[in-house]
C-alpha cells in the first residue's frame, strides 16, 4: 500500500495512516499489565496548512484520521475488547492536536489495534515473558522528492516517539525495516532499559534511513 505521495505509513488503531501532508506529529505509549491487558495511549498534531495544501495536490481520496471522539468510538467498536477511556482534542491557530487513550484486554486485541493485518507489529508471550515487534518503516519506501522538501519547511519541532512499559523490566532494541538489529540511528533518543523504555527523534530524520526502521520490545 506504498504510493509516493504517502510519506509515512504505520498501521496503527486500524491502518490509520499517517502522511506527512496530512499529520506531522505522533507519540504512542503503551502500558502492558501482566495478565496481558494495557493502555495504548495515542497523541498526534494535525497540521491544518499540510491537511489542505494535500487536498488541493489530489490526496483526498485518502482515508482520513480520526479526529473527533465519534471517530473514535466507531474504531473501538469495531473490536472487541477495547475500551474508549478519554479522548481530547485542542484546536490551535496552526495545528489540531487530538489525544485518546483506549484500554484493550488482552495482547491479541493490542495486535488489532495496532495492526489488524499482522504484517507489521506481532506479539510473542511465553508465561510472564513476551517480545513485541513493529516494522514503522520497510526499507523499500519511496518519496517524492518535492513533496519532502515542502514538508520538511513545516516539520521543524515535530517529532515522533513511541515508549512501551511491561509488567516488570523492559528492553528495546532498534532494528531495520526488515527486522534485523542496528544501532541507534544518530539524533534519536532512547531508553533502552527499564520500568519503560523509549525511542524519540525529529519526523524527517525518520526519513534519512535508507534501511528502514522498527523497534523490538521484551519483557
Amino acid at each position: 500500500m506504498k504510493t509516493r505521495r504517502r510519506v509515512m505509513y504505520i498501521t496503527i488503531l486500524l491502518a490509520i495512516h499517517l502522511t506527512l501532508n496530512s499529520c506531522i506529529g505522533l507519540s504512542i505509549d503503551i502500558q502492558m499489565n501482566r495478565d496481558g491487558s494495557g493502555k495504548l495511549t495515542m497523541e498526534y498534531r494535525i497540521s491544518r496548512l499540510l491537511d489542505n495544501l494535500g487536498m488541493l495536490d489530489g490526496n483526498a481520496s485518502m482515508p482520513a484520521l480520526p479526529v473527533g471522539r465519534t471517530d473514535w468510538e466507531r474504531t473501538v467498536e469495531r473490536i472487541p475488547g477495547t475500551k474508549l477511556s478519554s479522548y481530547s482534542s485542542n484546536s490551535q491557530a496552526q495545528d489540531t492536536v487530538v489525544k485518546v487513550v483506549i484500554d484493550f484486554d488482552n495482547e491479541e486485541t493490542l495486535l488489532q489495534l495496532l495492526d489488524p493485518s499482522a504484517e507489521q507489529v506481532s506479539i510473542n508471550r511465553q508465561g510472564q515473558s513476551g517480545k513485541f515487534d513493529i516494522i514503522l518503516l520497510n526499507d523499500d519506501y519511496d518519496f517524492d522528492k518535492s513533496m519532502m522538501d515542502l514538508v520538511r519547511i513545516f516539520s521543524d519541532n515535530y517529532e515522533f516517539s513511541i515508549s512501551f512499559s511491561g509488567p516488570g523490566n523492559s528492553t528495546l532494541t532498534i532494528t531495520d525495516g526488515n527486522g534485523h538489529t542496528m544501532p541507534v540511528p544518530q539524533n534519536a533518543k532512547t531508553i533502552q532499559s527499564g520500568r519503560r523504555v523509549s525511542y524519540s527523534t525529529g519526523i524527517m530524520d525518520l526519513f534519512d534511513l535508507d534501511s528502514g526502521l522498527g523497534f523490538k520490545f521484551t519483557w
